[in-house]
């Protein structure tokens, strides 16, 4: 019998040694198949995550074209508000200059009226007083002519004052016009009606 018990304890052995040799050939292929399903997964991961990040760049690289795209439109629309303003504010100073010079052209009539009106009342002049007429007519003669030296004066200094007032306005409009159009979020600009 120890034969018997010795084959059948060989042959126990020989099954036990055959099924762990089974059992660590199924684990190591199943390893294996499970390390290749592994990379696969990863594979696909990183295929993925690759593809989203060049997405994502394609993107940033099209809302940066498009923010590019509309900063240039902005300041052309910018440059050519400006060019119009300026435009207008040549128009105006021009305007002003015009008008400047018929003020101008009024005030030299109304000098040379005064020059012309004091002459006539100057000695050897046909409108003097003569000896023979009253102190009273001679201090109103000359009380005239002051008058009209005064008024000549003061009409030389109201259109230099006025001139300046306009000049300052169309200037004033100028940059409020500009502030308006050109600068973003700029506060309204006060009313100048003079």
């Amino acid at each position: 019998m120890s034969l018997r018990v010795i084959a059948a304890a060989v042959l126990t052995l020989a099954v036990v040694l055959g099924v762990r040799a089974w059992n660590a050939h199924l684990i190591a292929l199943g390893d294996t198949q499970g390390a290749e399903r592994v990379r696969q997964e990863w594979h696909l991961a990183e295929t993925e995550r690759r593809a989203k990040e060049k997405e994502a760049e394609a993107e940033a690289g099209r809302r940066r074209a498009l923010a590019e795209t509309l900063a240039r439109e902005d300041e052309q629309a910018k440059q050519i508000q400006t060019e119009r303003i300026a435009h207008e504010q040549a128009q105006r100073e021009g305007a002003l200059r015009a008008a400047l010079g018929r003020a101008d052209a009024r005030n030299r009539s109304l000098l040379d009226t005064i020059a012309e009106l004091n002459a006539q009342l100057a000695p050897g002049g046909n409108d003097m007083p003569s000896a023979s007429q009253s102190a009273d007519t001679a201090a109103l003669v000359d009380a005239a002519r002051t008058a009209r030296e005064l008024l000549g004066s003061c009409s030389r200094r109201y259109a230099a004052v006025a001139a300046e007032a306009d000049r300052l306005g169309t200037q004033v409009s100028g940059l409020q016009d500009f502030l308006r159009t050109v600068v973003p979020n700029a506060q309204e600009p006060l009313s100048h009606d003079l």
